[in-house]
């Protein structure tokens, strides 16, 4: 077994999936609408400025009152709502793949990776 082959196949799986595909229509809609745009937009990057400032230490109320307001925004929008919604099901592929990926590096041999992701 090729390492760099199984890459290349689940690259193209990925490429090829519903997810993807989905998000690719998506966003197609979702450019010619400026509103919907900017609402989808706005509202993914409040939610990574949060998941950042989160991983920092930093307080988040603020922003999470806000990413609630956006988030009204987002419901009232169809193509706005349709695009995030894909968006998050692109990321939570990607995130399984991820995990699966990394399950593999922590097995045998990879203690110390093991207690720096708290698996053990």
């Amino acid at each position: 077994m090729n390492i760099y082959d199984e890459a290349h196949t689940l690259a193209k799986s990925l490429k090829e999936s519903d997810e993807l595909n989905r998000l690719k229509q998506a966003e197609e809609v979702l450019k010619k609408d400026e509103e919907a745009k900017k609402i989808a937009v706005d509202y993914l990057l409040e939610q990574e400025k949060i998941q950042y400032m989160t991983a920092m230490g930093e307080k988040t109320e603020d922003s999470y009152k806000k990413l609630q307001e956006m988030a009204v925004l987002v419901s009232n929008n169809s193509i706005a709502q349709e695009y995030v919604q894909a968006f998050i099901r692109w990321n939570q592929l990607i995130s399984d793949v991820h995990k699966i990926v990394m399950e593999a590096m922590t097995d045998e041999g990879m203690e110390l990776l093991k207690e720096a992701v708290g698996r053990k």
